[in-house]
C-alpha cells in the first residue's frame, strides 16, 4: 500500500513538474514575443516623427 501511495505521488510530482515546465516556457515565449514587438514598434516610431505624438501621451498638456 505505501508503495502504491509513493507511486502514484511521484506521479503526480512528476506532471507537476512538466507542467511547470511548460508553463515557464510559454512565458518565456510570451515575454520575448512581446519585447520584439515593442522593439519593432519604437523602430517604427523613429522612422515617422509624427507617430511619436499619436502614441505617447506627454501628460502635461492638460495641466492646468
Amino acid at each position: 500500500m505505501i508503495r502504491l501511495l509513493r507511486c502514484l505521488s511521484s506521479r503526480r510530482l512528476l506532471q507537476k513538474e512538466r507542467e511547470l515546465r511548460q508553463a515557464s516556457g510559454r512565458v518565456t515565449v510570451s515575454i520575448a514575443r512581446y519585447k520584439d514587438m515593442s522593439r519593432e514598434i519604437q523602430e517604427e516610431i523613429g522612422r515617422n516623427r509624427f507617430a511619436r505624438y499619436l502614441v505617447y501621451d506627454r501628460g502635461d498638456q492638460d495641466v492646468h
